[in-house]
């Protein structure tokens, strides 16, 4: 089967997500989502930090299937991956899986493998994606994998081993490959973290709750409304948590923790480096 790389009105999709995502899976994307979704195809490196509830997982579902679907069958290959086997098959996988039957994308996808070709019709089956957790795809299980357009997706990328990162690198290695690395900003000291410094190399976009339709006016449909988060929530978080908690910058905000929040840390930075220059003084 071949893959629908021109629209309707002949525009390449390849060139244009967004017009993917209208035209072909008759989704609505709000700005945030738009503006990842053209990262993706303008960066080779994409890291979103964003807060709870809003699409990033339907987003990364979405640029897997324009992805598929608008490059040249045979010439292009998915890796996804997410801390646990739970967060690759019932959250990304699962949006993937919907994605294709609603809109009748080519192949066959199971829970975490998507195959081109029929084997009813005798076309041959060829596995263009393909989802892992970090145990289960290791280093060396990313090498070997060659395609010209190969796009790699960290779901819930806080929680990725860098020794993955280090993989993907070597694997999207062309010109045309893209990483994505998407998810909740909870662990300061996660490669995650370091990617979507100011000062890295990647194309850093930021998603708080103060982004969203609800706080912004944008127009969006209701059902959307709905599914994004509310300003309810947000209040009721700032009252339980308070502003300056590690989880109302993570999971509302939208934004890594301050270093002395952060959960996971056991010695706050700012003792270390005052321990430091104490040090230093003395000597």
């Amino acid at each position: 089967m071949q893959s629908l790389q021109r629209s309707m009105s002949g525009v390449d999709y390849a060139a244009n997500p967004v017009q993917w995502v209208k035209e072909r899976a008759g989704g609505f994307p709000w700005s945030k989502q738009r503006e990842i979704m053209e990262a993706v195809r303008d960066h080779p490196r994409v890291a979103v930090r964003s807060c709870h509830a809003t699409g990033k997982t339907f987003t990364a579902a979405q640029i897997v299937g324009w992805w598929v679907d608008s490059h040249p069958p045979g010439e292009s290959f998915v890796v996804t991956t997410a801390p646990t086997a739970p967060q690759v098959k019932a959250i990304l996988w699962r949006e993937i899986n919907k994605l294709h039957a609603r809109a009748g994308l080519p192949g066959q996808t199971n829970l975490t493998e998507w195959y081109l070709g029929d084997e009813i019709t005798g076309e041959p089956r060829e596995l263009v994606a393909f989802g892992r957790k970090p145990s289960e795809h290791s280093e060396a299980a990313f090498q070997g994998i060659h395609a010209k357009y190969v796009l790699i997706v960290f779901d819930e990328a806080s929680g990725i081993p860098k020794s993955l990162w280090d993989a993907a690198e070597s694997m999207a290695a062309g010109r045309h490959c893209r990483i994505l690395a998407i998810g909740n900003p909870d662990v300061t000291t996660s490669e995650f973290a370091r990617v979507c410094r100011t000062d890295s190399t990647w194309k850093t976009i930021g998603v708080g709750y103060q982004d969203t339709p609800a706080y912004t006016g944008e127009e969006v449909p209701d059902y959307l409304l709905d599914l994004l988060i509310s300003p309810e929530w947000v209040e009721s978080r700032r009252e339980s948590w308070g502003e300056d908690s590690a989880l109302f910058q993570a999971k509302v905000a939208g934004e890594f923790p301050d270093e002395d929040s952060d959960p996971f840390r056991v010695i706050p930075m700012s003792y270390l480096r005052a321990c430091i220059h104490r040090r230093r003084h003395r000597s």
